[in-house]
């Protein structure tokens, strides 16, 4: 869309804002590289969506790879929005994290939104991000998460974003609320 994907498992939603799988791992050096694509992509606000004790934490690592690259503290921020696996987010905490990125697009910092794999819960959001921010349908919405999913390196094994029924009928609805 806008830039080369950072990575195999990401995609650009829009020119500012990136969906990607978890960008930690289970050791440092896996994602000392992730972080490090992401930062020299221009992320500089991180939105995750996985619960605490889910993954292995990343911001404290994320800080350090940002002093690193010549940030200033603060010049990388990183908050959580919980929404449990396979599931869809409450109408509270979706308009916590659409809000966030509706920040980040305005102030003109590129952002990434994560789950663990980026597919179920990063796609939900993504696909109401876009009927917020573009003004796009749900299923306007839908068929651009599918065009830019086709370009992820783990479609072949996970051929949709959203995952489950329930998260295609949540982005549908969305601003119809039918």
């Amino acid at each position: 869309m806008s830039a080369p994907r950072p990575m195999p498992n990401s995609y650009w939603a829009t020119p500012l804002l990136l969906a990607c799988e978890y960008p930690g791992d289970l050791t440092d050096a896996k994602a000392v590289a992730k972080l490090d694509v992401l930062l020299a992509a221009g992320i500089r606000d991180f939105y995750d969506l996985t619960e605490p004790g889910e993954l292995r934490p990343y911001e404290a690592l994320l800080q350090q790879r940002a002093t690193h690259h010549g940030l200033e503290p603060g010049q990388v921020r990183y908050r959580r929005f919980p929404v449990t696996d396979m599931d869809v987010p409450s109408d509270e905490r979706l308009a916590e994290v659409l809000e966030a990125l509706a920040d980040s697009a305005a102030a003109g910092r590129r952002a990434a939104v994560h789950c663990w794999g980026g597919i179920g819960r990063t796609g939900v959001v993504v696909g109401c991000h876009l009927q917020q921010a573009l003004g796009l349908s749900g299923e306007e919405a839908l068929a651009h998460i599918a065009r830019e999913w086709q370009t992820v390196a783990k479609v072949y094994r996970e051929p949709t974003s959203p995952q489950t029924p329930a998260q295609f009928a949540f982005v549908r609805q969305y601003r119809t609320g039918a």
